[in-house]
């Protein structure tokens, strides 16, 4: 059996769907193949295997890497602000 591993990013939900970023690219996934607690901005571990002849697909909330990325976009946006502030900078 071998296993791929791959990185998403939960953009937002709409009804029924979720969208998510794939290395750059949206895409749409019905939402009940995500984990209930998924939310938006969550970061997912899609683990791919194939056995024979099926595809196994699992899907993991990272919460380590899900609160880096917050706080990688916290970081940014508050650079941002200061750039913005008067007399900064």
């Amino acid at each position: 059996m071998s296993a791929d591993v791959h990185r998403m990013v939960v953009d937002r939900f709409e009804g029924d769907l979720a969208v998510v970023d794939v290395e750059g690219q949206m895409l749409d996934l019905p939402r009940w193949m995500l984990p209930e607690v998924t939310r938006e901005g969550d970061v997912l571990r899609v683990s791919v295997s194939t056995q024979d002849d099926e595809r196994l697909v699992a899907f993991r909330v990272s919460a380590e890497e899900t609160h880096a990325a917050k706080e990688k976009a916290r970081a940014a946006l508050d650079r941002l602000r200061d750039r913005n502030l008067p007399g900064a900078g």
